[in-house]
This record gives C-alpha cells, sequence and structure tokens, in this order.
C-alpha cells in the first residue's frame, strides 16, 4: 500500500517538510498497546490472516491550497500514475493490528481511535516518516480475514502553506503465502 510513488514530489511542495512533528491534537491519545493490537471483544477480526496480499490504489484527492492548481494537477498525475501499479505485502502470524496500520502508512504510527461494527473499520493514527508522510492519518472501510477497501485520508498542517490532504482508495486481497 505504497504512497511512496508520489512523496519526492510531495516533498519539493513541502507537504512531508515538517519533519517529525504528529498531529498535535492527537499526542497524549495513543491507545495502549493491549487496545492496538486487538481485544477479547472480537474487534481483532479485522485484521488481515497471514500471507501475501496484493493492493491497488486510486487517488480520490490531492489538495494543497497555497500551491498553484496547475501544479496540484501535475502531482495528481503523478501520483494517480504511480499508485496503479499494483504492490504486494506479507502479513506475518505475530504482526499486531498497530504494525498492520503503520506499514499501510509507511510511517511509524500510533492509534489514537479505532472503531470496529463487523467488518466496517474506522481508525485514526498520528504518523511520523523520517522520508515520508507525517501528520495525521484517518481510515474508513471494510476490512476481514482476505482483504480490505479503505479510504486513507493523510493530512498535515505545512507551515506557510496552511493544510495538505491526500485522499486514496486502497484495495488490499489475500493471494496466497508469504514467500519462504
Amino acid at each position: 500500500m505504497r504512497i511512496h510513488h508520489a512523496l519526492p514530489i510531495l516533498a519539493a511542495l513541502a507537504l512531508a517538510a515538517c519533519g517529525g512533528e504528529a498531529d498535535a491534537e492527537l499526542e497524549g491519545e495513543a491507545l495502549s498497546l493491549e487496545e492496538a493490537a486487538g481485544d477479547a471483544a472480537g474487534d481483532d477480526a479485522i485484521m488481515p490472516s497471514p500471507g501475501q496480499y496484493r493492493t491497488t490504489q486510486e487517488l480520490i484527492t490531492f489538495d494543497m491550497p497555497a500551491i498553484p492548481e496547475a501544479q496540484q494537477a501535475a502531482v495528481r498525475a503523478a501520483f494517480a500514475e504511480g499508485a496503479a501499479e499494483p504492490t504486494s505485502y506479507c502479513v506475518s502470524e505475530d504482526m499486531t493490528r498497530e504494525q498492520w496500520l503503520s506499514g499501510m502508512a509507511e510511517s511509524r504510527c500510533t492509534t489514537s481511535r479505532f472503531d470496529v461494527t463487523g467488518n466496517n473499520v474506522e481508525a485514526v493514527l498520528a504518523c511520523n516518516a523520517a522520508d515520508g508522510i507525517s501528520g495525521r492519518v484517518t481510515l474508513s472501510g471494510t476490512s476481514g480475514r482476505n482483504g480490505s477497501d479503505l479510504t486513507m485520508t493523510f493530512s498535515q498542517a505545512v507551515p506557510g502553506m496552511g493544510d495538505g490532504t491526500i485522499s486514496m482508495r486502497v484495495k488490499a486481497t489475500r493471494t496466497g503465502n508469504c514467500p519462504a
């Protein structure tokens, strides 16, 4: 579930330039390790089964009001082209839910909200990445043992430029066992 296709462009536009500061309103709201890993209430059912997964992405929005529309259009096109390439990843038996969500965001994330009803999931994470997106990530959609269909929205305040937002639809399907 890669967003790195557009990161060089985004970095040039300063979306990822804020370094390691997470969304201030999420500070101190982290769930405990037990809450992030799943609990006896059954909300860990949205955690994918161990195995290899193939993902596809679709850019929904790229919005950075302080950047001229022509530059935003170029970023949207580059992002959409890179996101169209399927990727794959492996979910191991010992992977926690927070590790899985952090992997989707390609950052070190702390889960601050995680709500599950059946296979429907909504989550909020505060993420930091040395070479990627740092800020707030929201997830919503469906997830089950063999795949997921999620909308991921990355938001970050960029000093002197306002808020930047990227939303994308990420679909993952289990394709088999992880390579040995």
